[in-house]
């Protein structure tokens, strides 16, 4: 079961005095109190997660731990019919934490828009809760990705639509991208194994870089001859599952060590902070998916064109705005890129800088490379004070060590009038559509609701009160929105 209705015990409440009390003031808590009674009747309905198949996006029972090494913290789902699940911190790779301190955390309790899908029909990418259609007594949460009438196949890690790859919009990337490194987190073992290098020029035989990476994060001084090269902030990949370099694979932390992560994931995006100081002519950014390599510079003048190459031919974009060319030097940006879903977008500070870039025709090489990712300017200083690499959600076709024959995998499977396909984005251990016996579609009918808000996320700690030792208590860091 993927959800489970949350209904707590009604408590007895004493009506408080009034004396010394405006009027007014409990007028506006009682109106306040049957407001919040109001819409949980009639508009929200709230439940718990009790698995991680939706993970990172919404977390089952769940312990959390902070990495001794880069002092990174993450999540590690609780079955209560397994043995707990080995961490290995997903950012620097680090294992062995028997004698880490550990915090148990509930699933989330979600706030679920009620009747919402009796006006419109439910939209792909988005997190849906559903009646279990081979038990409606059972609730459970996906994202759907098939909508009526259309031809589903998983194939590559992607969803295909009608033969052609359902691409996300900038705000289902953002929603469901999955966290691989984080600048902010340096490994401890950093100078034996540097997730970082520094590269001036198109070799490894370039100029003297003016990079160099200490507390406050990356930082670019003008060199000297100055020269004429892009200099470039690379990253490279550890892979936590196999304890070395290796190309970006579907591991998700959530599931711990034990679960294997074969695929190869093509799929990758970065999000910096970046300052650009006095004479920079250029902020550059490149991502390789596959045997695809993408560069877009942005200039940092008003009269010169962002400019976009795949595997060094130009590509024609339709720019709508560059903030970085009327902004003052030294402003601090936020800077996003992904390549995602065959189809390269790129937004500063929010604004896209062009339309989406799509490509029918990705390169037939299916290689991937240990470094995906890199920033970097074209002279002048710079302050980077964080770099984070994400992959995109890598659909599979096994769950785990069942042997089932999946649903849209092998061949495409197609949706009839009112038919929905959903999946789970912790992909190899998700029971969704690719894997129900009585088959994999949900109905309109059995449709709930959309949650919207994760309202009540706790966890459990030791407290020495009244002779009792664990306690329940609200963790206001994990309120969050749900797309």
């Amino acid at each position: 079961m993927d959800a489970t209705p949350d209904t707590p015990a009604p408590q007895l409440v004493e009506e408080p005095s009034t004396a010394g009390v405006p009027r007014q003031t409990v007028d506006l808590l009682v109106a306040l109190c049957l407001g919040v009674l109001l819409f949980r009747t009639f508009s929200a309905e709230a439940y718990v997660v009790p698995t991680g198949s939706m993970a990172p996006t919404l977390l089952g029972h769940h312990r959390e731990l902070t990495c001794p090494n880069c002092k990174f913290p993450f999540d590690v789902g609780l079955d209560d019919e397994a043995p707990p699940a080995r961490p290995v911190c997903p950012n620097c790779g680090r294992s062995g934490f028997d004698r880490e301190p550990v915090v148990t955390s509930n699933g989330d309790r979600v706030l679920v828009q009620k009747f919402l899908y009796d006006f419109r029909a439910p939209e792909r990418w988005e997190v849906a809760v559903f009646h279990y259609p081979g038990d409606p007594t059972q609730a459970y949460v996906k994202r759907v990705v098939g909508l009526p009438g259309e031809s589903i196949r998983i194939a590559g890690g992607d969803v295909w639509v009608d033969g052609v790859v359902a691409r996300k919009g900038p705000e289902d990337v953002r929603a469901m991208r999955m966290l691989v490194h984080d600048s902010r987190f340096t490994p401890a073992d950093s100078d034996r194994y540097p997730r970082w290098s520094f590269r001036r020029g198109a070799s490894l035989q370039g100029d003297p870089t003016g990079w160099s990476q200490g507390p406050d994060g990356f930082r670019r001084e003008p060199t000297n001859p100055p020269g004429d090269g892009d200099d470039w902030i690379v990253y490279r990949n550890w892979d936590p599952g196999l304890g070395r370099y290796a190309p970006i694979r579907d591991y998700y932390g959530y599931n711990g060590g034990d679960v294997r992560s074969d695929n190869p994931v093509a799929d990758v995006g970065l999000e910096a902070r970046v300052a650009l100081g006095e004479g920079v002519d250029s902020l550059v950014l490149s991502l390789r998916s596959a045997g695809d390599r993408f560069v877009v510079r942005v200039p940092t003048r008003a009269d010169e064109p962002v400019e976009v190459t795949r595997n060094g031919a130009a590509r024609k974009v339709f720019a709508l705005a560059n903030p970085l060319a009327a902004a003052e030097a030294g402003g601090m940006h936020t800077v996003e890129a992904s390549l995602f879903d065959d189809r390269l977008m790129v937004a500063v500070d929010g604004s896209p800088l062009f339309e989406p870039l799509d490509y029918d025709d990705p390169s037939e090489a299916r290689w991937n490379d240990e470094s995906p990712a890199a920033i970097g300017v074209r002279g002048g200083s710079a302050h980077v004070p964080e770099v984070r690499i994400y992959r995109d959600v890598h659909y599979t076709g096994s769950l785990g060590a069942a042997h089932r024959r999946p649903h849209g995998v092998l061949e495409p499977y197609r949706l009839k009038s009112g038919e929905y396909f959903v999946l789970g984005d912790n992909s190899p251990v998700s029971n969704d559509s690719r894997f129900w016996t009585q088959g994999p579609v949900v109905p309109r009918s059995l449709f709930l609701g959309k949650p919207f808000l994760v309202h009540l996320p706790g966890k459990v700690v030791a407290l020495e009160v009244f002779g009792r030792s664990l306690y329940w208590i609200p963790d206001p860091r994990r309120i969050r929105y749900i797309h």
